[in-house]
């Protein structure tokens, strides 16, 4: 029986079994390995049957496309030429919308010209004779629909996939040229799915949802739970306009539809139906790779958006970001005296700050700071926005520290419990509705080019300009992750420095003259636990 082993360097457990040689073709490997994504062998040994009947499945499905021929079977052309059109559609689909450069093209069909030999005594071309790279990527694109091909057939398929290379390069030329007229090239591919040996047809298949498709993606993506409340609706919208819940029917032009509906009939931004389009797109090309759908309906067609320009978000100027401090301080207690205060000597975003837990705040190295780190509720944007978050001392002239050292003394309780969760358990959306009302209804800033927590942010930006700082000081407070080279990678990094990075953080001017001595907030509270 396989049986769970750790990886050499990482100590992370896998499966690991080998592929029977007549059916390496079909899979294109010799061996599966599988992450069991642990290093406690308990685990590892709990989640290794469900992940070792899938590599079992996927060899079944590999033997049962092989069965007709253990070497190979023969390809009729016709079946040859259907898969070719499936390339080519996937090929135009991919580059229609945006196909860039025609000069670009036209070199790409130079490139595959050049590969004809010649005659050695005409000079005239002759014959493709596809080499081992054209063979093994031939091999590859057949094995992923679960086809094992005899050698002449995977030459004769070879040869075909040239041509339908240079049909692709030439009608992508024309689009680049702003010829979008209908391909005529569309017409000579057979237009039926062709069917592999022991493979169902796609009609007789049982229906594929939207929300089986996403659960099986998300058993090997692991995306965030708000990225997967995000997909989902995509797929609720795309059920709700089409009005049938099966990912399997969906073709090129249902998405054409969807878009339409979605853009002129509801009305919605292009970048909100580019992320929907993007979106499915993912969750289906993973779908297409692991043979669950011939091809993704949604590649190439996402609506293209103009990135360029000023951002849609400005940062708060100097009389507003006072206003705003004023009021917190003013008239306020609980989550909405410091919030404000954290946003704007942070740069922080409002998840990030409204999930802290008391104990996230601590001294290290003679620096009072936020511990930011993964939580059920925020699991983080990216891999890298766990940081050290010095206080700026402004923070702490207010009184924050007296505030903190006020609630109950359990460090895994909320820094905000005055912040009602949502029925989830996050504070996220609370905060960010409520937070919205307060700055427009009561403090007055009611322009919207300037986000309640987001222009903090661009605020905090500006600020580190202003003072120098270097872009990796800049990332460690902002939590960006933005890799210049690849000594990046290399050391703690200022993220783990709250000392080094606090020189810049402190030169930072507040925008609010300070509170007189004896005025902070905190009613004499004590200040948090020192860290020994």
């Amino acid at each position: 029986m396989t049986r769970p082993t750790p990886h050499p360097k990482t100590g992370i457990y896998r499966l690991r079994k080998a592929v029977p040689p007549p059916l390496r073709p079909v899979i294109g490997k010799r061996e599966l390995i599988v992450s069991l994504r642990t290093k406690d062998p308990a685990e590892a040994r709990r989640r290794a049957p469900e992940e070792l009947r899938k590599i079992e499945a996927r060899i079944a499905a590999a033997h049962a496309s092989a069965s007709e021929a253990p070497h190979g079977r023969a390809l009729a052309f016709r079946e040859i030429v259907a898969l070719c059109g499936e390339w080519y559609r996937a090929e135009v689909a991919e580059y229609e919308s945006d196909p860039g450069d025609p000069e670009g093209w036209e070199h790409t069909e130079d490139a595959l010209l050049d590969r004809l030999p010649c005659d050695p005594e005409t000079g005239e071309p002759i014959g493709f004779d596809p080499g081992e790279a054209d063979l093994a990527e031939a091999r590859r694109f057949l094995a992923e629909r679960g086809i094992a091909a005899d050698g002449d057939s995977l030459r004769r398929f070879t040869v075909e996939l040239w041509a339908t290379k240079r049909k692709a390069a030439a009608t992508l030329q024309r689009r680049a040229m702003g010829d979008y007229a209908p391909d005529p090239n569309l017409a000579s591919f057979p237009v039926e799915e062709p069917k592999a040996p022991g493979k169902p047809r796609a009609d007789a298949l049982a229906p594929l949802t939207g929300e089986a498709l996403l659960d099986a993606w998300a058993a090997e993506a692991h995306p965030s739970p708000a990225t997967r409340r995000k997909y989902a609706a995509t797929f609720r919208h795309l059920t709700r306009i089409l009005g049938f819940d099966d990912v399997r029917r969906i073709t090129v032009e249902d998405v054409v539809r969807f878009k339409t509906v979605r853009l002129s009939q509801e009305g919605r931004d292009p970048g909100t139906v580019a992320d929907d389009v993007l979106a499915a797109g993912a969750v289906c090309k993973w779908a297409t790779t692991n043979r669950l759908l011939p091809s993704n309906p949604f590649a190439g067609l996402a609506p293209k958006v103009n990135r360029r320009g000023p951002a849609a978000r400005e940062p708060y100027d100097d009389a507003e970001a006072a206003c705003i401090l004023k009021a917190a301080r003013a008239s306020e207690d609980g989550w909405l005296r410091w919030l404000p205060w954290l946003l704007c000597f942070t740069g922080a975003r409002i998840g990030e700050l409204v999930e802290l837990r008391r104990g996230d705040v601590r001294q290290e190295a003679g620096v009072w700071l936020l511990d930011v780190k993964p939580t059920e509720q925020r699991e983080g944007k990216n891999a890298t926005f766990q940081r050290l978050l010095p206080l700026h001392p402004a923070v702490i002239a207010e009184g924050f520290l007296g505030y903190v050292g006020g609630l109950p003394a359990d460090p895994g309780g909320p820094l905000f419990p005055s912040l009602r969760p949502d029925p989830r358990g996050s504070r996220i959306g609370p905060a960010t509705t409520q937070l919205g009302r307060w700055m427009r209804d009561k403090v007055g800033i009611t322009d919207p080019r300037k986000a309640p927590a987001h222009s903090w942010r661009h605020r905090m930006e500006d600020e580190l300009r202003k003072v120098r700082a270097l872009p990796e000081v800049q990332d460690a407070i902002t939590g960006r992750h933005n890799p210049r080279n690849a000594g990046a990678g290399y050391g703690k990094g200022y993220r783990g420095m709250p000392e080094e990075v606090l020189r810049d953080l402190e030169r930072i001017p507040s925008p609010l003259s300070p509170l007189r001595k004896g005025d902070q907030d905190g009613g004499g509270a004590e200040e948090p636990q020192r860290a020994a």
